[in-house]
Formats: C-alpha cells, structure tokens, sequence
C-alpha cells in the first residue's frame, strides 16, 4: 500500500502498481546510480490538481514544472524522500504521468546546468600560512604562468623561504594561489546542495591531507576573507562527485529519508564479510566476462607533458578492455634546484607549464585547471634541512624520507590500485551474475543495503539490481534480483 505525500499534503492514487528499480550505486563508474520508477499515473482530481499546482496547464503555458518533493510511504512507513518529476497530461484519460525519483536521481535533478565556481561555496579566513583550515600554500613552479605580461615575475606560487613566504614584502614579483583543502570542500559543496556528508573515509588521515590544485591568484576581501568559489575546477558537482569516486575507489549512498550522503571505501565493502540470509526462487546464471581493465589519470593542459614522464597516469588491469577514465588527475613533481636560490638549495615541488588566472597583470580571471589532487604534506626539509610547505602526489620528501601511505600515481605498493581500487575490481572481473525472484516485503525493501552481502542458499552475493512493482492496495511480497557473486 502506497502514499504520495507532497509538502501541501497527500496525494490521490488509483489502484493499481508502481514500479521500481533500484540500482546498487557501487556498480557505475561513470554516474551515481539512484532510485527511479517507471513512469505512472496519477489521477487528475481537484485534489491532485491543487496540492501539484496543475502542473499540465503550466506546461501548456511553455513553463517546465519543477521536480515535486515527495514522501513516497510503503504500508504506513517512510521509504523514500524525493521528487516528482512530470512528464504529460493525458486529457482522455484524465491522469499526470509522473516518475518518482530519489537518492542520486533526485540530486540530478537539481544540479543541472550548475558550476562548482558559480555556486555559493562561503567565504573563509585570509590567513597567509601553510595550516590555515581551509586551504593549503604549497610551493608550486609555474615559470609559464604570467607568460609576457609580468616580466618581473620570479616562476613560483606561494614561494616560501626563510620561514615565510615572499609574497608578503614582493607582492609584485611572488603570488599566492590558495589550493583548497578536499574535505572541506567536499562537505561545503554538498551543505550549498542541502546535503551533510558522512562515512569513514572522511576520518582517514591521507584523505584529510588532500588539496585540490588551483591556478588561480588569491583575490582577498578587504576584511580579509577568500571566497572559496574562485579556486575550485572548471567542473559541475555532480563531474566533481564522480571523478573523487573514480580516482580514490570510494562509494556513494544516499540515506533515504535525508538529505545525507554516505561515502564508502569500496576496499571496505569486499572486506566485510557480514551478511543476512534472504529466499528466492530458482536463478539464471551468467559468467564473469573478466574483460580487464585500464585506469586512467587526467593529465592537466601542461606543456611539461611534452618532455616529463606521463606514463604513471595509465594502468592496466588484465585484459584492459574496461577503461576508466578518471577526469581527475595530479601534478608532475619536479627534484630540481631552487631557480632563485640555485647555488643554495634543492628541492621537491608540484611543477606546471601554463597560463593562470589573475586579477592583475591582463592576465585574465578564467581558470583553466581541471581536478588535479595532491596530498598537503606540510612543512618538510629541503636539501639544506630547511623547511617548505611540501604538496606532492607521492608520499616522500626530497630526502627520501617517507611520509605517507598513499601515493596518486597508479602503480605500487602506495599507488592507487594497490592501496584503493585492487580489491573492487578484482571482485568486478570474477564476479558472475545470478538473477532470481525472492521473497522480498517492506521490511527488507527498508532495510536493503547496497554494501551488505546476501546469503542465499551457500553464496555470498552483492546486489546490482532490485526491480519491483509496489501495489497501491496490497501489500509488497516479491522482487527480482540481480545479484554479483562473491568468494565465501
């Protein structure tokens, strides 16, 4: 039994059933898979007409009616918060043709056409040190980054010696281009979208060390605030969501009666071993493919790509048919001596060769970078033992000392497929597919859970798929199954 409740209250349902398909949203690689039905009726009573505005008549008037947020209730309990979305007006029949969506569909819906850099990310603190809260200061060298138009300056962002940065007494010559700190961010774009973000992953400490590369100059307020929206890719939320998901093997799923997103170590889903016993019917079986994959880094509009080694940025996985290209990538990393200091010192640092973005100079204020990670390893030692605010896609220090677990090339026992992606797609490749009608109610439709195993018979399995048709009037007894097998 089923009701449609919108802000205005509930709506009328004639009998009959809805169908529904959910998609386990750990199985894409290129989109964030939701909830969403097939499209049905809802009768046009003056009741429905009222509560949906008359959706058909603004339609007719060439208006595009907004998605409808919905309680969509199963048997008297909340299942589902989501929208509406409106598709015709069938006037022979009297009914709205709508389809329900939710989680990740629901999302969709409200970001299109958005931009990270247009949305209302907040202003933060303008502090001119390597630990402020929001942003990281690396040493980048970027001798390309003013081209001809400012002759006097010295080929770095946020030089830093001495114990501070030059930026402060040559504001002329050295400028300060702040690098976002990922998490943060990440939780600032999902709270402008009326999300929280939650999970795991957010409390590990290599992900707490992630910065996003910005080239663009630091533009202060005169009350000394950094609006947060001007060192952000050129990139959409949902593309921004996506290329984290590909690039660090993470998993998303939405709580479905809030506005909550659970972000999961997919490493974490093969690893757990807990699972629930569920019945069903006879299953048609299909083998693995094992078709393999190759995993790809985005390489950034960088002359450096002509003469550094870019081959870190592809790898491959058995047979390789399956490619994943991350839209995201990271920095070439340079061991050179110091340009300004050449005599004096050497050291490790993020290196680019292209144009940036300024408010002076001419230069121009349209960033170019895509998403480009690097991890903040804070103040290290350089050839002298002096120390500098160190960004890096790898885990040592220009001594060899080694400071982190994770790397963001591909390949090694710090890499990327080894400490991320390996356990997942190792999964993927051998997995087979089992599809079976089990007995399913509204208890277990609430409680299904895209991470926990299933038990049936004496197989482990994931879920990949659930289909089902809801009856408005009776009650919910079976769902049909598309399930990926796993090793007991």
């Amino acid at each position: 039994m089923i009701r449609l409740k919108t802000r205005a209250g509930g709506l009328d349902l004639t009998a009959g059933s809805i169908n529904i398909e959910l998609a386990n949203p750990y199985f894409s690689f290129d989109s964030v898979p939701g909830t969403t039905t097939y499209p049905f009726s809802i009768p046009l009573t003056d009741n429905n007409a009222v509560k949906l505005n008359f959706p058909h008549l603004r339609a007719e008037q060439g208006q595009k009616p907004a998605p409808e947020p919905v309680r969509f209730i199963i048997e008297n309990l909340l299942w589902r918060l989501g929208s509406l979305v409106y598709r015709d007006f069938d006037e022979e029949k009297q009914t709205l043709q709508y389809h329900f969506v939710a989680d990740a569909t629901d999302l969709q819906t409200k970001i299109d056409g958005l931009s990270l850099a247009t949305m209302d990310l907040g202003w933060v603190p303008w502090t001119v040190t390597p630990t402020a809260a929001d942003y990281a200061l690396p040493v980048v060298q970027n001798t390309a980054f003013f081209g001809d138009k400012n002759p006097g300056y010295k080929g770095y962002l946020n030089y830093y010696t001495n114990g501070e940065y030059s930026a402060v007494s040559s504001p002329n010559e050295h400028f300060l281009t702040p690098f976002p700190r990922l998490i943060p961010l990440l939780r600032r774009v999902l709270a402008a979208l009326g999300y929280t973000v939650s999970g795991s992953w957010l409390e590990d400490p290599e992900a707490q060390k992630l910065v996003v590369y910005s080239d663009r100059v630091a533009q202060p307020s005169a009350d000394g605030l950094l609006q947060l929206n001007r060192h952000v890719p050129d990139m959409g939320p949902g593309e921004f969501l996506i290329a984290l998901q590909k690039v660090l093997g993470l998993g998303y799923d939405f709580n479905p009666v809030r506005n909550e997103l659970l972000i999961t170590r997919l490493k974490d889903v093969v690893a757990d071993q807990a699972y629930i016993e569920r019945t069903g019917g006879a299953a048609r079986n299909t083998p693995a493919e094992q078709l393999g994959f190759t995993l790809q880094l985005q390489l950034l509009d960088d002359e450096l790509n002509k003469t550094l080694d870019t081959s870190w940025s592809q790898f491959k996985v058995g047979a390789g048919k399956t490619v994943i290209d991350c839209n995201a990538g990271t920095l070439h990393m340079v061991r050179a001596k110091d340009l300004l200091e050449p005599d004096a010192r050497q050291w490790l640092t993020p290196a680019v060769s292209a144009k940036g973005a300024a408010h002076v100079f001419e230069l121009g204020d349209d960033s170019r970078a895509g998403l480009a990670l690097l991890f903040d390893r804070g103040l290290q030692p350089d050839s002298t033992g002096a120390l500098y605010p160190l960004a890096t896609s790898g885990a040592q220090t220009w001594l060899g000392s080694s400071i982190g677990t994770d790397t963001l090339h591909w390949a090694g026992p710090k890499g990327l497929y080894e400490r991320h992606h390996k356990p997942w797609l190792t999964f993927l490749d051998s997995a087979g597919t089992s599809e079976r009608v089990m007995q399913f109610d509204v208890a277990d439709l609430l409680t299904l859970s895209p991470a926990r195993k299933e038990m049936v018979g004496m197989r482990k399995f994931l879920w990949q798929k659930v289909s089902l048709s809801i009856p408005t009037t009776k009650r919910l007894e079976t769902a049909r199954f598309t399930y990926r097998t796993t090793l007991l």
